[in-house]
């Protein structure tokens, strides 16, 4: 347990918001009554024992390489600190370095009254002027980071320190999501001073932070040990209830997954994620899992899905034809991939904005046809088959087009499809790029067709995926050069109509017009957490909250020590425990609703 010891005094100017503003006379919110994120029954103490592939190049927080595997870690006790949280099971804004807040009616003035209590790791009192520090340092280029220049620049006109903890922060434009789009973590004005040499300075220095860890032990290259702060001052809040459970979090470096998963079956790791299909059905037949010492779960959460499958070019002559397009939808045969290479363990994507409220539910999968295949193909003029089998027009095309992608994991995939769509007449010429430059081809749009993936946050985005803006120029996310008049006004209607039922309405047509227009082949979806774990790892009964991604960011789990001791015990003495009689965990109905959604399979388009 550490408690840093040093007080740093500091000065503050306070300036007056732009217009005067009677702050008693706001409307201000808050929320004491949603239900806690963790469990009452969560013990604290012990150590949990996780991995990461390589020791981080850097201990800050933004600036050059501190995007890495470590930086989920660092980030929790940091930035993850914002005005206020969105709750991970039910959406409803909560608490967290501010207690009360309050939005003008221009959607874009926004107020905030601080915790007092909220202290930084290194005890000094966290201030309104912390979050202007954090406007000014952001955007300064001698952090080194284009991403938060850009960002906080096209996102925030001012953020003004009304008092010690009172704030006002003013968006660049109104938004119907003010308190998600200007939401603001702090950054201390008493540690940094920037200037060129700033990166170099902090680079190697933990983060002063504001959760309950800080940085303990640092071992190059082997581990680095997160340790509880006696008296932290978010342990007696509402919002931090059943979180942070252990007093250590130690985090091996180890540099290869299968070696890792080696190191979880002797017990030196407590949780390992199960990230591949073939694991997940093959390889976690082990002993300790036979004997009950390790548990087994798939557990459903709900979190938006992203983009993930293959981009059309539309500014490619043979995919202007819609009924090509369609052809190749048909072709592709998810239910054999999934069954004959997944291990049947994915579900097939339908939406481009899946696992949002934004996905229009009406949607099915196209299918797998291979006589609607041969119809599209023929009304696209593609009526005959040549001599080597593949369909051609009139004028000798072939019903063909190349495929990048970036990642030799997918060529056993991709090369599979690549023998499905043989059979129906059309040529797929696969090309194994390096993953930066199959990326930047896609964003060029210098390609036929490419694997792409884009992962999403909570709200979709389809402005940079979808709009005209982007079409005239390249290396933007408009990756198939698709936009209309039409959509460009759907967009428009998502971005800035304050009507949420308009939005959803705007959004699911949006939706239906991309399945249509068919330049979007998505491929699956994993909206579950598959995961292995020793018998003294505890969670709650829901394992994690519906929002659940990262165990980093919503720790609810705890640490048993004496059942640590108990399964050692038992382990060396070959004592079994009951097996698991369960291993899909649907606490929220995930997996149901996604099952019904798949139901009927495809349609006519």
């Amino acid at each position: 347990m550490l408690r840093a010891l040093l007080l740093v005094g500091l000065l503050f100017t306070w300036a007056a918001p732009s217009q005067s503003v009677d702050l008693d006379a706001l409307d201000w919110k808050t929320s004491s009554d949603e239900p806690i994120i963790g469990s009452p029954d969560a013990k604290p103490g012990g150590t949990f024992h996780t991995w990461i592939s390589s020791y981080p190049l850097t201990f800050r927080i933004v600036g050059p390489d501190s995007n890495d595997q470590f930086a989920g870690w660092n980030r929790s006790q940091t930035t993850d600190f914002t005005l206020v949280w969105k709750h991970p099971t039910t959406d409803a804004y909560i608490p967290c370095l501010a207690t009360e807040w309050a939005v003008e009616d221009d959607h874009r003035t926004l107020y905030f009254r601080l915790d007092p209590d909220a202290r930084w790791s290194d005890n000094t009192p966290v201030t309104a002027d912390d979050f202007v520090f954090a406007l000014e340092m952001l955007k300064d280029e001698d952090i080194v980071d284009p991403f938060w220049n850009n960002y906080v620049r096209e996102t925030y006109e001012s953020v003004t320190a009304l008092d010690k903890h009172t704030l006002q922060i003013v968006g660049a434009q109104p938004s119907w999501r003010p308190l998600y789009d200007f939401n603001l973590f702090p950054l201390p004005r008493h540690i940094h001073e920037v200037d060129e040499t700033w990166v170099k300075r902090h680079n190697r220095e933990p983060s002063v932070g504001l959760g309950p860890y800080v940085i303990g032990e640092m071992i190059e290259g082997q581990s680095i040990t997160f340790e509880k702060i006696d008296d932290w001052w978010g342990a007696e809040k509402r919002t931090f209830q059943g979180l942070y459970n252990v007093d250590k979090i130690r985090i091996a470096v180890i540099p290869d997954i299968d070696r890792a998963f080696d190191h979880f079956q002797k017990g030196e790791l407590d949780f390992y994620r199960v990230t591949s299909a073939k694991k997940w059905a093959t390889g976690t037949d082990i002993e300790a899992i036979r004997q009950g010492w390790v548990h087994k779960r798939r557990t459903f959460v709900d979190v938006p899905q992203g983009i993930h499958g293959l981009a059309i070019n539309l500014e490619r002559p043979k995919f202007q034809n819609k009924d090509f397009r369609k052809a190749i939808q048909y072709a592709f045969d998810f239910d054999d991939l999934n069954e004959n290479l997944m291990f049947s363990a994915y579900y097939r994507k339908v939406s481009a904005f899946e696992g949002t409220e934004y996905e229009n539910p009406d949607l099915r999968p196209y299918g797998f046809d291979p006589k609607k295949c041969r119809e599209h193909l023929s009304r696209a003029g593609y009526s005959r088959r040549g001599d080597d089998g593949f369909f051609v027009n009139e004028a000798g095309e072939k019903a063909s087009f190349s495929l990048i992608y970036g990642s030799p994991a997918w060529s056993a995939f991709l090369t599979i499809m690549k023998q499905r769509y043989q059979t129906l007449g059309i040529e797929i010429e696969l090309t194994l790029l390096e993953a930066g430059t199959a990326f930047k081809r896609g964003l060029d749009r210098n390609y036929d067709a490419v694997h792409t993936s884009r992962a999403s946050s909570s709200y979709p985005a389809p402005y940079q995926y979808f709009h005209t803006d982007f079409l005239s120029t390249r290396n933007n996310n408009n990756v198939w050069a698709f936009g209309s008049p039409h959509t460009d006004e759907l967009i428009e209607t998502y971005r800035f109509n304050m009507d949420k039922d308009a939005r959803v309405a705007a959004m699911h047509e949006l939706d239906a017009i991309i399945q249509d227009e068919a330049f979007y082949v998505p491929f699956f979806q994993a909206p579950y957490v598959r995961f292995v774990y020793w018998d003294h790892v505890r969670f709650p009964d829901f394992y994690f909250p519906k929002r659940f991604e990262q165990m980093e960011n919503w720790q609810v789990f705890w640490i048993d020590e004496a059942k640590r001791e108990a399964v050692k015990a038992a382990v060396a003495a070959g004592s079994a425990y009951p097996p698991d009689s369960v291993v899909d965990v649907d606490p929220y109905g995930i997996k149901l609703a996604v099952e019904a959604a798949m139901a009927g399979g495809g349609t006519e388009q």
